[in-house]
């Protein structure tokens, strides 16, 4: 009973730790959409995508691994906003 009890508390710990991780900002990544990437982006360049799949471009691009016509420097805060951002106008 003791070992099931220490199972039940690690998994609500984890459970926990994964709740206080930081929900995207739409608006914020409207504000670095505006400055960074809407020159060359609109909305419907993410037609019919996720938050997770742009975020998974996003994260592709920084790390260098798809071209694009510059370097992007973001945060993982930042490229989670940016898509949800994206993700939001797109699929309106």
């Amino acid at each position: 009973m003791l070992r099931h009890t220490m199972v039940v508390i690690a998994i609500a710990a984890a459970l926990g730790a994964s709740a206080a991780v930081r929900a995207a900002d739409a608006a914020a990544g409207g504000k670095i959409v505006e400055q960074v990437c809407s020159s060359c982006h609109d909305p419907a360049s993410w037609k019919g995508k996720s938050a997770a799949q742009i975020d998974a471009l996003i994260h592709q691009v920084v790390a260098g691994k798809v071209m694009h016509p510059r370097k992007l420097t973001l945060t993982e805060a930042q490229m989670a906003d940016v898509a949800a951002y994206w993700a939001q106008e797109a699929n309106k």
